[in-house]
């Protein structure tokens, strides 16, 4: 018979075993290798468009060239053949809700480039090179011979996007496409107990209709990506990934040199998994236009999809010299809150020919404390061969 002081002892062993079940079965296992899970969005992502990064990244009803076409290909216009250059800079942040060493980064400053123009009456084209995702992780390590030595992975995930943008008005109505061929490039992929240095690159073709309507000082926009799957294997785990669906909506207002923006983003990162929430992102801005100059300002509510513990990929074959290494090292990590309020600020100069913009972006909030900073030269080709290209007035 079990006297009081056992039952207890039973009853609490009992809710400590149901607790930890619980917990094991409510931990993520990942439905995609692991940067480009959505809560790696909060510093993965670049903001492609320096004019629009000012204003809060308002994208979807606004005219304009090679980078307002990528984000919704009916805002392409361009009466003469441009280029688009823009760099983008990330200083590194720490780990994710642990701010105490600098863990992510991403050195190579390069956001896009890209050529627009007219190809017959009203249909417009333009080809891009863009990078919408970039991420490494400094200094994953392992140690090994007790302390003696050390194998440091740095794991990263690029998204290299090329662009074809197409698109052409009927009236007030402009229409167009674009087909992103991107390029998922994975380095350095960690998968537990093993030491194999994986490298893998896949292809995938997303298609993103675009609406644009024109009012005399009101413009309203639309775009679509439809859900995409593609198979990922690398090597120790295969991923059946589902890239969510993407539904985008805004609209500008113009008054004399004022104007006014607002776009929301739905993303259904609920198909990509259960566990992880929708993401409704809402935007706004603002811009003014001084003689050749623009200002901007604007705000993105960016919020979190997951919160909570999540497991590494594991190789249950592993010999056991490598079992051994691995055995003081967490299997896997918690995600804390990642909601983030980006406050954008932003600056054009026109000048002859072209326009130099510059945007910075901060996350105030500081559950994710990311910063980007961009910088962009746009210019018509024709004006290269004019005397007065660059002169500033």
């Amino acid at each position: 018979m079990f006297n009081k002081k056992d039952l207890l002892l039973l009853i609490s062993m009992l809710l400590f075993l149901c607790v930890g079940l619980f917990a094991q079965q409510d931990s993520l296992d990942f439905p995609a290798p692991q940067y480009m899970l959505p809560f790696y969005d909060h510093f993965s992502q670049n903001h492609l468009n320096v004019e629009a990064m000012g204003r809060g990244f308002t994208t979807m009803a606004v005219l304009g060239k090679v980078e307002n076409g990528v984000n919704n290909p009916a805002t392409l216009s361009s009466d003469k053949s441009a280029m688009y250059m823009e760099l983008t800079i990330k200083p590194p942040i720490g780990e994710i809700n642990v701010p105490d060493s600098m863990m992510y980064s991403s050195p190579i400053p390069f956001g896009m480039i890209g050529l627009s123009g007219r190809m017959y009456k009203q249909i417009y084209g333009a080809i891009s090179y863009n990078v919408p995702k970039s991420l490494v992780y400094d200094n994953f390590t392992i140690e090994t011979g007790q302390g003696a030595d050390a194998i440091t992975r740095y794991p990263t995930y690029y998204l290299h996007q090329v662009t074809a943008t197409l698109a052409g008005d009927i009236g007030k109505l402009r229409l167009g496409i674009n087909i992103h061929n991107q390029f998922h490039q994975f380095n350095d992929i960690v998968v537990f107990q093993t030491f194999d240095m994986i490298d893998e690159t896949f292809y995938v073709v997303r298609f993103q209709p675009g609406v644009l309507y024109q009012m005399d000082n009101i413009n309203i926009g639309a775009a679509f990506t439809p859900e995409t799957s593609v198979k990922m294997d690398i090597k120790y785990a295969e991923y059946d990934v589902v890239l969510p669906m993407k539904i985008s909506a805004g609209v500008n207002a113009k008054y004399d040199n004022l104007g006014l923006f607002a776009d929301i983003d739905w993303e259904q990162f609920s198909k990509m998994d259960s566990k992880f929430d929708d993401r409704l992102t809402i935007k706004a801005g603002i811009e003014k236009r001084i003689r050749n100059y623009a200002y901007r300002a604007g705000l993105i509510s960016f919020p979190g999809v997951y919160k909570g513990p999540y497991r590494l990929p594991f190789y249950e074959a592993a010999e056991p010299s490598h079992q051994l290494w691995w055995n003081p090292i967490a299997r896997g990590g918690v995600i804390g809150d990642t909601d983030q309020l980006y406050a954008t600020i932003g600056f054009t100069y026109h000048f002859n020919g072209g326009k130099l913009s510059l945007g910075l972006i901060r996350d105030v909030m500081d559950n994710v404390p990311a910063t980007q900073f961009a910088m962009a030269l746009g210019f018509n080709l024709d004006t290269l061969k004019g005397k007065k290209f660059l002169i500033f007035d």
